[in-house]
């Protein structure tokens, strides 16, 4: 169901789940790029390819980390991850296979060696965040229901690159709940994502509604 492929000196085994067959989780699946002689090459490109339709979440969740901060710690950061996250969105919406980038991006290699670095430091949290989900529900992440996700991944990447105080942590916790069920095809977890994005939206409502009310206040 989701080639590998092969690209420059390292080559990976094609994997078939089948029913009999536990669907690996993408912890799993990152240990695996780690296993080789450390001088080969890993690009961008492989990794994706491996990762096949898990990496839509993982990107998601990627770009969705910086924007915990209740404050923007590096101006533009909510901005330059918002339009990642835009275009991450728009691919679901169009039902891509998996994410896809320039060649230029997908060509960037690294060694195994390096990769296994980052590999062995960031897996112990994913293993954690998959702990508590699993494939459950999955009409509400796959066809139509990952074609939702991607509709709301659009608004709040839009918002999220507008200069709200305040207004990206809680869209950035309905983006990782919808990460978390992307990854691992959890139509609770995304349940849980839209009503965490509701709220969100209300919360920006509020803000800007307060903002608006203290811009009055000061200039009237």
């Amino acid at each position: 169901m989701f080639p590998y492929g092969t690209y420059g000196t390292v080559a990976l085994d094609a994997y078939t789940p089948s029913q009999h067959t536990p669907r690996e989780t993408a912890s799993q699946v990152l240990h695996r790029l780690t296993i080789g002689p450390p001088d080969d090459t890993v690009s961008f490109g492989q990794m994706l390819d491996a990762l096949g339709e898990r990496g839509f979440g993982l990107l998601l969740m990627l770009f969705a980390i910086p924007n915990l901060l209740p404050f923007p710690g590096v101006p533009g950061v909510s901005f330059v991850t918002g339009m990642a996250i835009l275009v991450i969105s728009v691919q679901l919406i169009l039902a891509k296979d998996e994410p896809a980038f320039p060649d230029w991006v997908s060509r960037k290699s690294f060694s195994r060696a390096q990769l296994s670095k980052f590999i062995v430091k960031t897996n112990p949290l994913l293993r954690w965040l998959e702990k508590p989900v699993r494939p459950r529900l999955t009409p509400v992440v796959v066809g139509v229901g990952e074609r939702m996700i991607g509709v709301v991944g659009v608004i709040h990447a839009l918002t999220l690159a507008l200069p709200i105080p305040m207004g990206n942590l809680p869209q950035a916790v309905a983006l990782i709940l919808f990460a978390l069920a992307l990854i691992e095809l959890d139509g609770w977890m995304a349940i849980l994502g839209y009503i965490a994005s509701i709220a969100a939206v209300i919360w920006l409502a509020l803000v800007v509604l307060g903002l608006g009310k203290i811009a009055l206040a000061v200039f009237t």
